[in-house]
């Protein structure tokens, strides 16, 4: 079956993997530019047809935490060790006022041999897209989709025609959706699900790493003045990279959707700094802030899961259908998850890519529903309308954190973080009948 991708950050490149590995014939394609390649390196690396060159993701985003259950999908294609050799290991998950006084620690307790780690975006995506190279898939760059074309509604049959804004076309059998918060393919398919801003703007910034920071290196670090609406966030993201983010809710038409980073960084470094000291935010993160070597102004959206995933031909997977605000570190785990639930139904049911769609959409709705709004539900508590409420907020973070430290249990609950989507898949065919007990 051959298979369009539609996507080439993390969930795209990924899901295309498994599927190649599947025996599956695949095309990724993607709207962003070429950041960064090489015609010399084109005709080395792709002697099928050396005039288009390799695209090797550049420094784009931030960074980003995969928990076990992420990190699963990554040990099913290989890629774990490279992966977490290229992050930083993370040994709790603290909660501290503006100021920087600490209100509450939480153990990270990792199970079946995975570690949670704080990583840069950018190696995460560098590590997929050469196993793609790898397996000779080789993402197709600057294609705008702006057409979906289908067989008749209720034909049953294959195919599928994807049009690009530079008039080529894509051919193939089914298309998969894996192009974000802002999906071209969702806004085809199903132009009244929209993105909706959560209200928090902010900055990502990445900065080289010092001792000098004198700052705890394997921690997940956050800061909130819960009722001035100010928070921030602090990660060792490798060996070599710190990552930090700073967080305001605002009521403004503020856009940053685009995800360009700023070019004079001294200067922006400067007022983000000035911006920072204004909150009343500890020292710490001053020194971290002016050396950055990159900087992304953003705002934050979010998406009511999406009542219907799939349309013929055609399934949306990750951010495209279930993304989610940034506060309990599961967005890229979650999305990757998807990779292993619909490669294991396409695996089974390669003759029936409907029924895998409908399947998939079975597997994942609830499970993607609840965590979604459970990051929404954590986000409002960082915000209180009072000190006295704050107060309260505080309070209860730090008995959650004894009861952890006593259970030396996660944050995040264990059925998040264990959750394995083959096992999943296979527990869902044993219930429809589709397989026997013997599989």
């Amino acid at each position: 079956m051959k298979i369009l991708v539609i996507g080439g950050g993390v969930t795209g490149p990924a899901l295309a993997l498994a599927l190649k590995r599947a025996g599956h014939e695949v095309e990724v394609y993607d709207r962003a530019r070429p950041l960064r390649y090489s015609p010399t390196q084109s005709a080395a690396t792709n002697p099928a047809n050396p005039t288009v060159p390799v695209h090797e993701p550049g420094d784009v985003g931030g960074g980003l935490t995969l928990m076990e259950n992420g990190l699963r999908v990554l040990r099913h294609l290989g890629l774990l060790d490279e992966v977490v050799a290229a992050g930083a290991a993370v040994e709790r998950i603290e909660m501290r006022k503006i100021s920087s006084e600490l209100i509450a620690s939480f153990p990270v307790v990792n199970h079946d041999g995975l570690t949670t780690v704080n990583i840069l975006r950018t190696s995460i995506t560098r590590a997929i897209s050469a196993a793609l190279n790898r397996e000779g898939i080789f993402i197709k760059t600057d294609k705008h989709l702006v057409g979906i074309e289908q067989p008749p509604e209720g034909s049953g049959a294959l195919g599928v025609r994807a049009i690009f804004r530079d008039g080529t076309v894509a051919v193939g059998d089914i298309l998969i959706g894996a192009d974000g918060v802002h999906s071209g393919v969702r806004g085809i398919l199903f132009p009244d699900v929209k993105p909706f801003k959560s209200g928090f703007v902010g900055y990502l910034g990445v900065s080289e790493y010092d001792e000098a920071f004198n700052w705890p290196s394997r921690a997940l670090t956050f800061f909130t003045d819960s009722v001035a609406g100010k928070s921030a966030m602090i990660m060792r993201a490798s060996e070599q990279r710190m990552h930090w983010a700073l967080y305001e809710t605002v009521q403004s038409e503020i856009s940053h959707d685009d995800w360009e980073p700023y070019y004079d960084l001294e200067a922006e470094s400067k007022r983000i700094a000035e911006m920072a000291r204004a909150w009343n935010m500890g020292e710490a993160i001053m020194p971290m802030i002016h050396r950055s070597v990159r900087i992304v102004p953003l705002t934050i959206y979010d998406l009511e899961t999406a009542p219907q995933w799939h349309k013929g031909n055609c399934v949306l997977v990750g951010d495209a259908v279930h993304a989610m605000v940034p506060f309990i570190g599961q967005g890229a785990s979650v999305a990757l998850e998807d990779v292993d639930v619909l490669t294991a139904l396409l695996l089974r049911l390669s003759d029936r890519p409907r029924l895998a769609f409908e399947l998939f959409q079975e597997a994942r709705y609830a499970r993607c529903k609840k965590i979604v709004e459970n990051a929404r539900l954590q986000g409002k508590r960082q915000y209180a309308s009072s000190t006295v409420g704050s107060a309260i907020g505080n309070g209860f973070l730090k008995l959650f954190a004894f009861i952890a430290r006593v259970r030396n249990a996660n944050l995040n609950p264990d059925d998040m973080l264990t959750y394995d989507g083959y096992e999943a898949v296979r527990l869902l065919l044993l219930k429809k009948g589709i397989i026997g007990t013997s599989s």
